[in-house]
This record gives structure tokens, sequence and C-alpha cells, in this order.
């Protein structure tokens, strides 16, 4: 027989410090008092929203790390939050009464990271919050990654223009015109992809004029 003190397995199992932010909005003032009483214990600052206006207004101003919301709110719902707060970054749980597959599908459709079932167990949501920020982070990461590879081609693609431009002015090679460019960009105490860009506005502009000449 398990004679142990539930409180002190409570107190074991939030005893991980957190230190991230969550916005919490359900209409339902017990279920919210006593979830943000559950989460504050484990770490996590927490601020409360009783309607989906209340949420976006406190993710806009606050930029929480994970936003809980409870599907089923009247008003705006925690869909409609959802698509409202996305522009924030915020990672996404909802809450709902209903364990649905409609309503789980809907939810995996508006980005959730995960799908929690009322009544909520302090002891089995923290850790579904963790893998939460946790997929989250990553996600964020992941888009990171895109963006500075995105970058990378972009800068690669100017700088290639602009060593063309230079091989065609100055009847060089390309390693020759790379090392022109480098040269004069270290020179100038620019990057590459700086010069690049000017020899580009300024040889399109050459060719405007060019073209306006030939018409005249």
């Amino acid at each position: 027989m398990d004679n142990a003190n539930p409180k002190i397995k409570t107190k074991k199992l939030l005893e991980h410090c957190h230190n991230e932010t969550i916005v919490i909005a359900d209409d339902d003032y017990l279920v919210l008092a006593t979830l943000s009483a559950g989460l504050r214990d484990a770490g996590f600052e927490v601020f409360e929203a009783l309607s989906g206006e209340e949420a976006i207004a406190l993710c806009e101003m606050k930029k929480p790390d994970l936003a809980i919301l409870d599907i089923n709110m009247p008003g705006i719902s925690g869909i409609e939050t959802a698509d409202a707060i996305k522009r924030f970054n915020v990672a996404i749980l909802f809450l709902s009464a209903l364990d649905e597959k409609d309503i789980v599908d809907t939810a995996i459709s508006k980005g959730a990271l995960g799908y929690l079932v009322k009544p909520i167990d302090i002891n089995q949501i923290i850790p579904a919050i963790d893998t939460a920020l946790t997929r989250a982070s990553d996600i964020n990461a992941l888009h990171d990654k895109e963006k500075n590879l995105t970058t990378a081609l972009h800068i690669g693609r100017e700088t290639s223009i602009a060593i063309g431009i230079l091989m065609a002015h100055s009847h060089q090679s390309a390693h020759d015109a790379e090392l022109q460019l480098r040269q004069y960009a270290r020179n100038k105490r620019l990057k590459m992809s700086t010069i690049a860009e000017q020899i580009i506005t300024k040889s399109e502009t050459l060719n405007e004029l060019i073209k306006e000449i030939n018409l005249a």
C-alpha cells in the first residue's frame, strides 16, 4: 500500500525549475485559477485571461512563450484567438471539455502543439507543456536556419551578378573579379554583399541611361 503524501508527490514533480511565460485563457474562473496556481507553483510566470480578447491583448503585451487556450470561450473562441496571436510567434496548447476527433483536427490545423482535455491534472499537464515548449523551440530554430539559408542564397546570387558585371567591364576572370570585389569591400570596411548591391544598382541605372540615349 502506498502511503506517500500526494502533496509531497506533487511538490517533487513541480520542483523542476521553469522560467517561461504563459498566458492562460478560459472563461471558467475556477479552471483558470486552479491551473494558474499550479503552473505558478512550478515556476512559470502566468497571466490570466477570461476571454479571447484579453488573451490577444496579453500576448501582444507580454510576448509569452506559450498560450493555453480554451477552445469554447464565448465571443472570440480559442480557435479564433489562436489565429490572432500567430503573429506574436506564441506556441499554443488548446483546452476543451470534449475529446472529439474533429476538434482535435481543427486544433492541429491551427498549429496547436498539444490538446488537453478537462478536467486538468497539474501533474500531467506540466510534461505536456515542457514537450510543447521544446517542440516550439525546435520549430523556431528550424525557421531561423531556413531564413538564414534564404538570406545566404540571396546574398550569394547578388555577389555572383556583381562579379559578372565586373568581368564584363574589366575583361577579367571570375576569380580575379571576386578578389577585386573582396579587396575593395575590405578597404571600404563594408560587406561584399553591400558592394555587390551598389554595383548592381549603378549598373541598372547605367543601362537605363543607355537605353534612353539609344531611343532619343
